[in-house]
């Protein structure tokens, strides 16, 4: 095969995309929004406080994991640590009015056997236990609570 039909092939695929190129460079561009203007937007809310550390929050439905009344922006929670385990952990002679214990739930595994240690599927606390901030709701709702 004679190498100047595919040499010039090549160069006629790459004058082409060029030009597409600089033709479409050329065309004014349009928003997909259409020529709708954006509209101003509101400043972001003031930031809360978080609920009393010292008090639990009532639950509102059954089986709902205790929501957390702190800040755990800062707490490390990865595979080798966890903040919350410090205040947490059932230990002997802790101070009882400084922290909720976990339950026991958070000492079996999957099957039922008793751990001595937190199961792996229970480590990640943020995945359930959320913290609350007092802030009125967003949009109105007509839940209500289960009586107790």
């Amino acid at each position: 095969m004679k190498p100047f039909p595919l040499i010039f092939s090549l160069l006629l695929t790459c004058v082409a995309g060029l030009a597409g190129q600089a033709l479409a460079a050329s065309q004014a561009l349009e928003s997909l929004r259409g020529t709708e203007a954006v509209p101003a937007t509101e400043p972001p809310p003031a930031m809360r406080d978080f609920i009393n550390d010292k008090e639990n929050i009532p639950r509102t439905f059954e089986q709902q994991p205790p929501l957390v009344p702190h800040e755990v922006d800062k707490y490390t929670i990865d595979l080798k640590q966890n903040k919350c385990l410090e205040c947490h952990m059932k230990q002997p002679g802790k101070d009882k009015a400084r922290s909720v214990e976990m339950s026991e739930a958070h000492f079996m595994d999957r099957n039922g056997k008793k751990l001595d240690h937190p199961s792996g599927a229970r480590h990640f606390c943020n995945q359930c236990h959320v913290p609350q901030v007092d802030a009125q709701p967003l949009i109105g709702s007509n839940f209500q609570s289960l009586p107790r």
